[in-house]
This record gives C-alpha cells, structure tokens and sequence, in this order.
C-alpha cells in the first residue's frame, strides 16, 4: 500500500506543531522506517505523517511508497554508492561509533518537530538485541508521555504508561489474542475489560508472564488501562486502531542528536 503526499503546507505545519496540547493520540504521526527485517505484509497506517528514514530504512520506506522526509544515521547500512541514496531527500548524518541507535535517533528527530505518535517498522525480528533495544525505545516514548508502536509479522507492540488504550468492537476471528505485559518492576492499577481474562486494578510486574494470550471477543469493545508504571500490549495488526490516552505531560524532549563519536569509546 503506498501513501500519496501531503501537500507542502500541511508538512510545513505537522512538522512544527508542538505536539503539547494534545494527549488523546491526535498529536502528528511521524512513520519511521528502520534498517531490520520486515515481513511482506505492511502497510502504510497514517497517511498524513513526517516520514523519516533511518539509514538502510530508506529502501524499505521507498519501496512501499512512502517519501521520506528525511534520512537519519549513521549510513553505515546504506552505503554512499547505493542507488536508493536519493540525493533530492535531506540527510542528518551521524557518527557510527555513538551511543543512540539510528532508530533512537530518528525518534528524537520526530519529537524535536512536534511529533508525539511513532509507528515504526523493521524494528522486530532479525537480530535479538535490536529487537531488545527497540522494546526500550518505545518504552522511553511511553515514560515521556508519547505512543509508539513496532510493526511486527502480523502483531504490533507498543508501550502504555499511565493511561488507556480502547478498541471498537469488531468482528474478530476466535482466538485472536492481546497481550499485556509489565515493562517496569510494578504496573499498577492494571485494568484489562470487554476481554476473555478480565482484571480490574491489578499489580504486574517484569517478573510475571500472568498477561500473555488474552482474547478478544466478537463484538465487544475491549479497554486496557494502568494507573502508574508501564505496560507492552500486542495485539494483530488487523485490528481496528484503538483510541489511545495518556495522562504524562509530553516531555519537551528527548535528549540532544548524538554528533560526536562516543565518549566511552576505549
């Protein structure tokens, strides 16, 4: 599925919205496309969105048709001879021996322009620690009062800090399953209803496994919400998109682009 282009007004205003007003999901969306694996079956969720692509990400983003607004990393997957460089799309090149990833680069990127909504694909699968790396990625969106979402083979994950997350009813098929799993040493207030496992309140921690393979069910709308700490939730990518809510204040942001090589380095 590809995406048309926005028209040049409307990127000049998603791009400098601040994104603080709006804690309902309605901040701008920015699609980030990374370097990792990716499954045959996505598609292009937003259409109005800055589009940014991280290093080797270029390629994927161009090959589902959706125009980078820009290209972030350190283009160490994307060498200077490939034919997919497009010298017509602004580039931020950044050192290769630095502590951020080029995902968490461009996630920084997004947010300095307003952008409090990620959906980000090549981010599951493929290599372990990446995968790892990434789940603490939109881990520290959710703790700074943002929703992102990783696009995996045929689920998204993403992260719910203090809030809410509510699917319409649809019709879905049996045994389609959602997930929801403490990221911090203790989720409170964990509600999960319209489900087959239903709680109301409940504490999890990283230690438990007690929220895995939960169900929707036809024709019921399903709420899944947590008072303080943080949460990952699954669930198909044939999902209806749920309404999401936050009560963080968005954090102005996340830390300045890595420039410099790392300070750690031996």
């Amino acid at each position: 599925m590809s995406v048309r282009p926005m028209g040049e007004r409307r990127k000049k205003n998603l791009m400098q919205d601040d994104g603080q007003s709006d804690r309902t999901g309605q901040a701008p969306l920015c699609r980030i496309w990374g370097a990792g694996q990716y499954f045959g079956e996505e598609t292009t969720r937003g259409e109005q969105a800055l589009v940014i692509a991280a290093d080797g990400g270029l390629e994927p983003a161009l090959e589902h048709g959706d125009e980078p607004d820009l290209v972030v990393g350190d283009f160490d997957s994307l060498p200077a001879g490939s034919r997919k460089l497009r010298t017509d799309i602004p580039r931020r090149v950044l050192p290769a021996e630095k502590d951020d990833t080029d995902l968490l680069a461009a996630v920084k990127v997004g947010w300095q322009r307003g952008c409090r909504r990620f959906l980000i694909y090549g981010g599951l699968g493929g290599r372990m620690d990446h995968t790892l790396a990434n789940l603490n990625l939109i881990h520290l969106i959710a703790a700074s009062g943002g929703r992102a979402e990783l696009w995996g083979q045929g689920m998204l994950v993403t992260a719910l800090g203090p809030g809410s997350l509510d699917f319409p009813a649809w019709d879905c098929p049996p045994k389609t399953m959602v997930s929801v799993l403490a990221a911090d040493d203790q989720a409170q207030g964990v509600v999960e209803q319209g489900l087959k496992y239903q709680t109301d309140g409940m504490t999890m921690t990283n230690q438990q496994v007690t929220g895995v393979s939960n169900e929707f069910l036809p024709s019921r709308p399903a709420h899944i919400a947590l008072k303080q700490g943080t949460v990952f939730v699954t669930y198909p990518t044939s999902a209806p998109e749920p309404v999401w809510s936050t009560s963080l204040e968005p954090k102005a942001d996340l830390g300045p682009l890595e420039t410099r090589p790392s300070r750690r380095l031996a």
